[in-house]
């Protein structure tokens, strides 16, 4: 059996979404004790906003395992607020999660299954779908700057044309019936990875406030050992879209952008 610790940070909650990502956090985690997959389970929630109260309460109602909330007076950002919950990490594997990403029932057992199994695997990640029904592709290739132009700010139009460009970059001829080794970058909405692995690395780099922690990890990550795409293990992401959250957060993104080309190598097309 193994121990298995979950960090998720916190900040302007959508709480009726919140609350079903809790709910199926729970299923999952019932569904892998039924099947005597782990011997310990501990949920860490950072508060990184104003919702310390309504987190006690819900946080209560959880029975399926050991639970800690860290109320953060300031917004610390999304890599450091993980980094506190990794500090006091004693498992076998830890999970980054966002508190607006649904767990399939068995995607616990499933991933955690995996790299019970496979030794040279450091993390894995997930296939996604949007609420919608459309799919998030979580993958990655290493970006260039032109990628996240298109795949950003681009006009529709403009996307079309470059829709063969796209699908490289966003992984999507990576099989959805089989695993896929060796992938460059996992999205930070579901990161399922050995805690050895993630303390090797000290967690996120603290550098980045919001966007591109999760690329920078992927790299350092994956020197001790594969990022692997396991399409078996599912979840819905009701996340995503930076663009039209508004110039705060194309601010940040542009900024943690360039943070990120400037410590890995700079990709122009």
């Amino acid at each position: 059996m193994i121990s298995l610790s979950i960090s998720m940070v916190t900040h302007n909650l959508d709480k009726d979404v919140f609350l079903q990502a809790v709910n199926s956090l729970e299923m999952a985690v019932e569904h892998s004790i039924q099947n005597k997959l782990f011997s310990k389970v501990t949920l860490t929630v950072v508060d990184n906003g104003n919702d310390f109260d309504f987190l006690q309460t819900v946080m209560n109602g959880i029975t399926c395992c050991e639970k800690i909330i860290i109320d953060s007076p300031d917004n610390i950002g999304f890599g450091r607020a993980h980094n506190l919950a990794l500090k006091g990490c004693r498992s076998d594997i830890h999970l980054v999660l966002n508190p607006d990403a649904i767990l399939q029932k068995d995607a616990l057992t499933i991933g955690c299954s995996y790299l019970k199994e496979q030794s040279g695997t450091a993390m894995v990640t997930p296939f996604a779908q949007h609420p919608s029904g459309k799919r998030a592709y979580l993958c990655k290739r290493y970006p260039s700057v032109l990628d996240l132009l298109l795949r950003g700010p681009a006009p529709g139009w403009l996307k079309k044309i470059a829709d063969k460009r796209l699908m490289r970059y966003e992984c999507r001829d990576f099989s959805d019936f089989k695993v896929t080794r060796g992938v460059d970058i996992a999205s930070g909405c579901y990161m399922l990875v050995r805690t050895d692995c993630f303390k090797k690395v000290s967690g996120f780099n603290e550098v980045y406030f919001l966007y591109f922690e999760d690329f920078e990890l992927s790299l350092r990550i994956s020197r001790f050992g594969t990022i692997d795409y396991l399409p078996q293990m599912r979840i819905l992401h009701c996340g995503g879209n930076t663009y039209r959250k508004g110039l705060k957060h194309i601010g940040m993104f542009l900024l943690s952008a360039l943070i990120f080309f400037n410590t890995n190598g700079w990709k122009l097309i």
